[in-house]
């Protein structure tokens, strides 16, 4: 008599404590549920406790998962409903046209969401790049002079373009708030430490600019930005066909069926729920659509439905050889103003955040991206 030994895959990762109770719960249910007990201490407190089940059992455990997430995460979704709209715009500038198009955008944003803005300016400490400067120079330069020089441009450009804002601004609806402040220092550490102090809603940049620190179409400052910030980002192309905030129709939601999918959208949501947007939700599936997929993207319709029943929400499978063509060809054949993706440092978005991929994508695409930080797996 023959035996078949069937494949056994991971369906999902929890916190330990969470991954015990589900196991108890899918095996109550005839569903023998192993889990991957390798660094355990770590993994409870960081990547979490892999839940692996037999291949035919695949689908109802997946079924059983959703069910179980609402079960236990109904505080989570309470504090998902009493999310804020966004009160205050953190909107770094370095003079440039691309934080000028920057602005453009979070003046439009601030009138719609009443919200007020603050400019920050990062100016370049020479002191902390003497690479830049051979022997010779070192000695011929007067760093302190030469520093007090840039400081005193950097403060007389800034004037200016406090009243150019404040100018653009008394133009809209809404009387906006706008202040200013300018720092020394290395420039996305800086925006980092400062909206840990202001605490924005949002951090809106242009993704080529802060002048030296800069690399190519996606500068190193806003990848880092986008990376570390636990607040959402909005990386604005030098190139990209900004159309008035007003008249955005389209947002396509990229999701690798991320836990903070829900959070993440519902943020999406709160912040755009004025304007008549659709969201398109869409998975890009490497090769062939995959079971748990279709699940997973059921799951979301059914959260979108019952939380925000009222938005026009499209959700879409789609099919292709790499994450980045796939999203080219959805937006290609869709009508799309805006991309938002969420940043997970396990996801298979990830891919997305390494200089050269994430360049791409602003060449390509073109289209303001609405970076998420994925916190803690729901």
């Amino acid at each position: 008599m023959e035996t078949t030994i069937e494949n056994i895959k991971t369906i999902a990762r929890f916190p330990n404590n969470r991954a015990l109770l589900l196991q108890a719960r899918l095996q109550a249910d005839g569903i023998d549920c192993f889990l991957s007990h390798q660094n355990l201490l770590q993994a409870a407190v960081s990547m979490g406790v892999e839940i692996k089940v037999r291949e035919s059992d695949m689908e109802r455990a997946l079924r059983m998962i959703e069910l179980y997430r609402k079960d236990w995460g109904k505080e989570k979704e309470k504090s998902v409903k009493s999310l804020k709209n966004v009160r205050r715009i953190l909107v770094p500038v370095d003079f440039s046209h691309s934080s000028s198009i920057a602005l453009k955008l979070a003046i439009e944003l601030a009138d719609m969401l009443k919200a007020e803005l603050k400019l920050l300016h990062v100016y370049f400490n020479p002191v902390m790049d003497a690479t830049l400067y051979d022997a010779s120079h070192s000695y011929q330069i007067n760093l302190t002079n030469y520093l007090h020089e840039i400081e005193q441009s950097a403060r007389k450009q800034m004037a200016d373009l406090v009243l150019d804002v404040k100018a653009q601004a008394s133009k809209r609806k809404n009387k906006i708030k706008i202040t200013h402040s300018m720092v020394n220092g290395l420039a996305a550490d800086e925006i980092l430490a400062v909206a840990k102090k202001y605490h924005p809603g949002l951090i809106l940049m242009g993704s080529k600019g802060m002048g030296m620190q800069s690399e190519g179409m996606m500068g190193s400052v806003t990848l880092k930005v986008a990376s570390k910030s636990s607040i959402p980002v909005i990386a604005l192309p030098e190139n990209s066909k900004l159309i008035p905030v007003r008249k955005l129709r389209n947002i396509m939601y990229a999701t690798d069926f991320d836990n903070y999918d829900e959070v993440a959208l519902s943020k999406l949501i709160n912040l755009v729920h004025p304007l008549n947007v659709t969201i398109h939700c869409v998975h890009i599936s490497i090769g062939k659509v995959k079971p748990w997929e279709k699940i997973k993207m059921e799951a979301l319709k059914d959260f979108i439905s019952r939380e925000y029943g009222e938005i026009p929400f499209k959700t879409k499978i789609l099919v292709c050889d790499t994450i980045l063509n796939g999203m080219e060809s959805y937006m290609r054949d869709n009508p799309v103003d805006v991309m938002a993706i969420t940043n997970h440092s396990r996801g298979m978005l990830d891919s997305l955040f390494t200089p050269n991929v994430t360049k791409m994508i602003m060449q390509r695409i073109n289209k303001p991206l609405f970076i998420f930080k994925a916190g803690e797996d729901l």
